[in-house]
């Protein structure tokens, strides 16, 4: 876990975001700043433009990537990635889906496949899950490390990074609506995801 210090670090860097972003000045991350969960890098000019520092958005074909929410917490030591690399990779699998079930199958497996800065994909230590917040739901999950709303078409996705716990849909299925990756025992619409530690 990070000291305390670390996190001061991190809120403060936050808030310097947040009130650049509020001043109207701030358009696209152009330097490089680290934080534990990942860092800010270089943005090509007009790839995405930062609201917020938890909301970044991109547009393509009419369908808009809007991250409304990221839990930015402490994490262990093994879960240390590139946090806006990998946002901006579920934001390319939004501009290049060709239809819904395309865009959730895609940023499943962008999310699992993701390296981490110690060299180990996502899915070798953690399950993945999209789903249709939208869609009534229960969820138990717990060493959730990173959680991320993306709109696409209008309909909120979440997706989630996490140890274990369990997960059900009590809406329509298909992958129009949810996916998964990781070790997990599915019964209809009840889904028990396994540590993969």
């Amino acid at each position: 876990m990070a000291t305390p210090s670390r996190s001061l670090r991190v809120f403060l860097l936050l808030a310097a975001i947040t009130a650049v972003v509020a001043s109207g000045a701030f358009a696209a991350p152009t330097t490089a700043a680290t934080a534990r969960v990942g860092h800010v890098g270089q943005v090509p000019s007009g790839a995405i433009a930062a609201h917020a520092p938890d909301a970044l958005s991109a547009k393509a074909g009419g369908s808009s990537a809007q991250p409304s929410s990221l839990s930015v917490k402490e994490v262990g030591l093994n879960f240390d990635v590139d946090v806006v690399g990998l946002v901006d990779s579920i934001v390319g699998a939004i501009q290049g889906a060709q239809d819904r079930g395309a865009f959730v199958r895609s940023t499943r497996d962008k999310v699992a496949y993701w390296h981490m800065r110690n060299g180990k994909q996502i899915i070798d230590d953690y399950n993945v899950l999209v789903f249709n917040r939208q869609q009534p739901h229960e969820e138990d999950l717990s060493g959730v490390e990173m959680y991320r709303d993306f709109k696409y078409q209008g309909i909120t996705f979440g997706v989630w990074v996490f140890d274990k716990g369990t997960f059900t849909n009590q809406g329509d299925g298909g992958y129009e609506n949810w996916a998964f990756r990781g070790s997990f025992d599915r019964h209809d619409m009840f889904v028990r995801f396994h540590s993969r530690k």
